[in-house]
């Protein structure tokens, strides 16, 4: 009989949901804005009865504080910001693990490397636009032809792509739109686009991407370079008088990721976590209770503030070149901007 109950029991215990194992803690670092932490992580953390200890940072931070903990790291998951660009610069910070569900997803998201679990659309490059100056200056923002209008001069928010994920992957948009010949991230026409959109800028970079989206709220710019998670959370959480631009130009999207620490000191949560965020209940979550673009076109639903994809004008980043050459992309905006 006691045979019978453990075998039972066993068999019980295969059975039951994933939640009713898991135990622990699971230490995370993230640059993700409070929607997605909310929304995400403390479903996770309520879901599988994890204790969740969140660290929140700048994804460039995060990179750098995780290089200087390599031989005693601190953080189990890095929640976000995970993009081949960065992994490139910091080729040994995560674990390799394919999270499970990663062959359900479009094969384009599907984790590239072994490392970097996407379960977002990301890097979106949009153009947030102050109604009432857009309107005072006679003016219809569309492109990025219109920012060179002389009576934006010194009115345009930008954060520097040297500091700032967003502002390097609106970089990237501007130089693949703007471009022509072999290669458009190279091309004389592009460059000379920036060149002459930095005179624009008028010797003015904002902190950094929340920065420009509320400069432009407040009045003191017209419009600003941002990305669209920002840009459709600021507006979804109540922001007036601003509305968003997707350019004609052309918008790319880039699927942005999120990577198990290497050496993390709560493997299995980690995994467990990976796992969660492709999974349809937390694809779902994303499309019905936040502004992220989920992973799963599928599952998606246009708002007001968030067009589906059909309704725009789609490029596709050549994410190899500038995860290998964006050094050489910076300096060479460095180089323009101190001239």
């Amino acid at each position: 009989m006691r045979k019978w109950l453990s075998l039972a029991l066993l068999l019980a215990l295969a059975i039951l949901p994933v939640c009713a194992l898991a135990d622990g803690s699971l230490v995370v670092y993230s640059p993700n804005p409070d929607e997605e932490i909310t929304n995400i992580l403390n479903t996770f953390a309520e879901k599988y009865d994890v204790e969740v200890e969140l660290q929140p940072m700048g994804t460039g931070v995060c990179f750098t504080r995780l290089d200087s903990e390599k031989a005693n790291p601190q953080a189990d998951v890095m929640f976000g910001g995970v993009e081949t660009t960065w992994t490139h610069d910091y080729p040994d910070l995560f674990e390799t693990y394919v999270a499970n569900g990663n062959d359900k997803l479009p094969e384009e998201y599907q984790n590239p490397d072994g490392m970097i679990t996407y379960y977002i659309l990301g890097g979106s490059c949009v153009m947030i636009v102050n109604d009432e100056l857009e309107a005072e200056l006679g003016l219809e923002i569309k492109s990025y032809d219109d920012l060179l209008d002389p009576a934006l001069k010194g009115k345009i928010a930008c954060a520097d792509p040297a500091a700032s994920s967003s502002a390097f992957a609106h970089l990237c948009n501007i130089l693949l739109a703007k471009g022509d010949g072999e290669n458009h991230y190279e091309s004389d026409a592009a460059w000379n686009y920036v060149a002459a959109l930095i005179d624009q800028l008028d010797n003015s970079l904002t902190s950094g991407s929340s920065a420009v989206y509320k400069g432009v709220a407040d009045g003191e710019y017209v419009v600003g370079l941002s990305y669209e998670i920002g840009v459709a959370g600021f507006i979804a959480n109540g922001a007036q008088g601003v509305h968003a631009v997707y350019p004609t130009d052309g918008c790319t999207w880039t699927p942005v990721g999120s990577a198990i620490v290497k050496g993390a000191k709560n493997m299995d949560n980690a995994k467990l976590f990976m796992d969660w965020i492709i999974s349809d209940e937390c694809q779902t979550i994303m499309a019905t209770k936040t502004v992220c673009r989920g992973v799963r076109p599928d599952l998606f639903q246009p708002t007001d503030f968030m067009p589906s994809f059909d309704t725009l004008t789609l490029m596709q980043e050549d994410e190899a070149y500038t995860s290998s050459n964006k050094q050489t992309i910076i300096d060479h905006w460095t180089e323009l901007w101190t001239e």
